[in-house]
């Protein structure tokens, strides 16, 4: 049975994927190395399935983003839905003021005034945050905030690569390397098909080594995160 079936779709995407990709270039090497050795895969991933691989895999997917999360909640001063729902920075003020209202109605905790928020920002955030979390818990039906889970399982996605970053560029450039050896270590593999083998895998490895590098980072995470919280703040005109 596929893991997919064992687990939601938020787990499979955010949580599996991302470990996954970080040891796609191990994978890819390894495969470089032994090309007649696949055929006895299929049952080797299948034990690590039932044994419980690829839970552990999701897990470890996931401790790796939330454990930089905060970091990356600091260096942009706030959580994206906290930071929405400020008057401070505040680009539109009659949609703000609307929010406001209808979130305090929902929830039966008053907002801050400027003035409040001003004098205590601490204050004002705890108040936007328990919003946002109502909020959360109000819209968990996938099917009815279908949008909301999408950006959702996009941010945790591309949170959860940046939270495996160091560990992502490591094994690339180890599999990039692995497989460069391959011609000077492996007479046999100097064949015609086989260098062509190496090259398509190494520059696999390769391209997994500069996405490590030049995309996943900081700004591209920030992308889903600022979408998801729209889509949650949107979703207080439909409750």
């Amino acid at each position: 049975m596929a893991f997919a079936r064992l687990a939601d779709a938020y787990t499979v995407r955010a949580r599996l994927l991302p470990a996954l990709i970080a040891a796609l270039p191990l994978g890819i090497a390894t495969l470089a190395w032994f090309p007649t050795g696949i055929l006895g895969w299929g049952a080797v991933s299948a034990l690590i399935v039932w044994s419980g691989g690829t839970v552990l895999l999701a897990e470890v997917g996931r401790d790796a983003g939330r454990r930089k999360e905060p970091g990356l909640f600091a260096s942009w001063c706030g959580k994206p839905t906290t930071r929405l729902l400020r008057h401070h920075g505040s680009a539109n003020r009659p949609l703000l003021a609307r929010r406001h209202a209808r979130l305090a109605a929902l929830t039966g905790i008053a907002a801050p005034t400027a003035g409040a928020e001003a004098a205590d920002r601490h204050a004002a955030d705890e108040v936007y945050e328990a919003w946002s979390a109502v909020l959360r818990d109000l819209t968990r039906d996938h099917s009815a905030f279908d949008l909301i889970f999408a950006e959702n399982c996009s941010y945790g996605f591309r949170r959860n690569l940046w939270g495996m970053r160091s560990v992502g560029t490591v094994l690339a450039v180890a599999g990039l390397a692995a497989v460069a050896v391959i011609p000077w270590l492996d007479p046999s593999a100097r064949t015609a098909l086989r260098v062509g083998a190496v090259i398509v895998t190494g520059a696999i490895n390769a391209i997994l080594v500069l996405g490590w590098l030049f995309v996943i980072r900081p700004a591209w995470v920030r992308t889903p995160a600022e979408a998801y919280a729209e889509r949650l703040l949107e979703a207080s005109e439909r409750l």
